[in-house]
């Protein structure tokens, strides 16, 4: 037998042999190999125990938890905000001018990464957990404050609008983040930011900066629901309590901030589900031969504003299912629906927190790298700002079982977690409307069910792949 025979036959037998193979294209298809069906029937169980413990609670019970305790003047922050509010304003023009001048790879410009790693994720999650970072990095109200235009309004906007301009603006960076062909193009992403900046500061010149940043700015309307659920406050006296605590305060909101609270939640998970290959499969793209953004632009547009209109929707009939059991005879009286949703819908504010956490964590490792390896050389001149210029990007800790399963366990738990302070908060919010343990289980009949529903969700999109 000759040795190009004996290689030929060796080549099949070894094709032959049955073997066990596990391989990924991304870390999402590596989380795929973990045993999500048990974790996501975990999660989910979690949850719907924590709704059946708060049923068998009166309504009193949870009063004491979300007290809080001030801590005196929050005389620090207000020395400082000013002067951080411009280095703000410095650090944003070195961006815009590192967006224009810079290399045109985002993976290696300073702008898109750190608008879409240091701010979207960092900053989000920062001002919802640790301290209000907006306050002190806002671009615009040290910069008002100095030129003497903050409090100068020369119009005024109508009550009528309330904050629905803000979730008008949100929603169009929503369409940018999802939908644009390339948002994180060096100067492509410049131009937005340059304008949308010079946007807000004609704003505040011509409404003053509490109508504009309050109303109309969707970030600084967002990051202030978000900072809501901080334990800590810093709003003229610095309080303490059990996370959330600052939420049940401000309820019930208005119905546009409500509305924008279901946003946060129904946009960031449809920022998962349009990478999914169940998403690309409906619209009919193979998800191994992803042709481009610009393919799905008005796919992704059509589905983000029927997402959030479906979130809405969806959120709307759980409170009316809840507020019609609650009308069964010898039930409470009635309650009004737009009080009711206007109500429990900033107890929606955990979960969206959660879910942004969870979404953008395995992302935000990777990418931390590449920003802070950028910081190094922003102009790409050959610097080595910081002794930065030795960091290698890394990403084989993907690569392992034994590393991906612990965050995995930190995404389940963080998602598990914010639907059940979501849970707490929806009793102590319906503690406002009734007080009998019936009419409490009743009024929260159809929020729990969606709760559940919504856990399962989550989980599913954390650990379905995806292609695009």
């Amino acid at each position: 037998m000759t040795a190009a025979l004996k290689s030929l036959l060796l080549a099949l037998a070894v094709v032959a042999i049955p073997v066990a193979a596990c391989a990924h294209a991304s870390e999402q298809g590596l989380v795929m190999l973990l045993p999500t069906g048990l974790y996501t029937l975990g999660g989910t169980l979690a949850v719907a125990a924590s709704i059946l413990l708060m049923t068998c609670l009166p309504a009193t019970a949870l009063t004491g938890v979300f007290r809080h305790r001030n801590l005196g003047r929050d005389r620090l922050l207000r020395r400082i905000e000013v002067p951080f509010s411009l280095l703000g304003f410095g650090a944003f023009v070195g961006l815009v001018f590192v967006g224009f001048n810079g290399p045109n790879d985002p993976q290696s410009n300073l702008l898109p990464l750190f608008i879409w790693t240091g701010w979207w994720v960092g900053v989000f999650v920062i001002q919802g957990i640790v301290f209000d970072i907006w306050r002190l990095i806002n671009p615009w109200t040290g910069l008002a404050r100095l030129l003497s235009v903050e409090g100068a309004a020369v119009f005024t906007l109508p009550r009528r609008l309330a904050h629905w301009p803000a979730v008008a603006v949100f929603l169009c960076f929503q369409l940018f983040l999802l939908a644009d062909i390339a948002p994180s193009d060096p100067d492509r992403l410049a131009t937005v930011v340059l304008g949308y900046w010079l946007f807000t500061f004609a704003g505040i010149v011509l409404f003053g900066t509490d109508q504009w940043l309050g109303r109309v700015e969707c970030f600084s309307v967002l990051f202030r629901l978000i900072g809501s659920l901080r334990a800590v406050q810093s709003d003229g006296n610095v309080a303490i309590g059990t996370p959330g605590w600052a939420c049940i305060s401000a309820g019930p909101l208005e119905s546009s901030r409500a509305v924008f609270c279901i946003m946060i939640l129904v946009s960031g998970s449809f920022d998962g589900l349009h990478e999914t290959f169940w998403w690309l499969g409906q619209i009919g793209i193979n998800p191994l031969e992803f042709p481009g953004r610009s393919a799905v632009v008005w796919t992704s547009s059509l589905g983000l504003l029927g997402a959030n209109l479906m979130g809405v929707g969806v959120f709307a009939v759980s409170v009316w299912v809840g507020l019609s059991l609650l009308r069964l005879p010898g039930s409470a009286p009635p309650v009004r629906f737009a009080e009711a949703f206007n109500t429990f819908a900033i107890a929606i504010l955990p979960i969206a927190l959660g879910y942004h956490f969870a979404h953008y964590f395995v992302s935000f490792l990777v990418q931390v790298q590449y920003l802070a390896a950028t910081l190094a050389d922003p102009l790409a001149k050959g610097w080595n700002l910081f002794g930065l210029g030795r960091i290698t990007v890394s990403t084989g800790f993907l690569n392992s079982m034994d590393n991906v399963r612990p965050i995995l366990l930190v995404n389940v738990f963080v998602v598990v977690a914010s639907h059940v302070l979501s849970v707490i908060m929806t009793h102590r919010l319906a503690g406002r409307f009734c007080n009998s343990r019936r009419d409490l289980l009743l009024i929260q009949c159809g929020l729990g069910i969606l709760m559940i529903v919504y856990t399962i969700f989550g989980l599913w999109l954390l650990s379905t792949p995806r292609g695009a």
